[in-house]
């Protein structure tokens, strides 16, 4: 399967439009089956259309594909935060607050996807904050008994998203990921930079799979349409989760609910 990774910056591009059409051909071109986006929501309440103003609900009918949506604060009476969207039915879906105290509200959404051969996959998408501090607390967290340590996790596990780690040098973050991860780039031999769009300096965007996952190929998709469509360059991987048993899926479009990893 195909999984993008992207920060869609509300869907306002460089060129000054919000476009959600725009990402979503972006998305079919890409030909995955699985999106986790940052950075959803019309957080400055731009769009003429009221019903652009759900961009997460929007994208799915759009699309024709299940929705998982994590809000994480509310601009403007707009809800904001991560989405995740599948071909595959999304049988649960939890978000996960990371937010740290005066800092601006971040999540981590977690979807139990149902593929295939009765395989499933736990997607986790994520959007830490802006300063070294708020992410180390935030990562103590992901690696919690509440979150990517919890014993219920059974199945394959892919956590993806904008890390907004701006320093080149392995920190204490990049340790505690290694510990546990793989990250699919340096898997691949392919560490790329997506951001800023227009000339990609920093690799913010980033993609860590468990050892129940298969990680094929990957790379940064760098066209003047992505250039021009967010401020950030979306990510895919293709991999391949090893084989697990599922429950029967009951599809439907979910907004959760918020719930604080201790």
């Amino acid at each position: 399967m195909r999984l993008v990774t992207w920060n869609i910056h509300g869907g306002l591009g460089r060129d000054g439009r919000r476009d959600l059409g725009r990402v979503a051909a972006l998305l079919q071109d890409m030909k995955c089956e699985v999106a986790a986006l940052q950075e959803v929501g019309d957080a400055h309440r731009s769009s003429v259309e009221t019903e652009l103003a759900d961009q997460a609900s929007w994208l799915g009918r759009r699309l024709g594909w299940f929705v998982a949506y994590g809000p994480n604060l509310v601009l403007r009476g707009q809800p904001y935060g991560n989405a995740i969207l599948s071909r595959f039915p999304i049988v649960h879906a939890h978000n996960y607050d990371l937010s740290v105290p005066s800092r601006e509200p971040r999540g981590c959404l977690r979807a139990d996807l149902s593929l295939p051969g009765g395989q499933s996959l736990h997607l986790f998408d994520l959007h830490l904050g802006l300063s070294g501090g708020e992410r180390r607390r935030q990562a103590a967290m992901l690696f919690s008994a509440d979150l990517l340590r919890d014993t219920a996790l059974a199945a394959p596990l892919v956590l993806c998203g904008d890390f907004n780690m701006w320093s080149p040098l392995p920190g204490p973050i990049l340790r505690l990921l290694r510990t546990a991860l793989r990250d699919a780039a340096v898997v691949c031999g392919t560490r790329r930079a997506t951001y800023p769009s227009a000339l990609p300096l920093l690799r913010l965007d980033r993609a860590y799979v468990d050892a129940g996952v298969e990680v094929l190929r990957c790379g940064v998709v760098s066209d003047p349409r992505t250039r021009a469509a967010s401020d950030h360059l979306p990510l895919w991987v293709d991999l391949v989760p090893r084989a697990t048993t599922s429950t029967s899926p009951s599809p439907s479009t979910l907004t959760t609910t918020s719930t604080a990893a201790k």
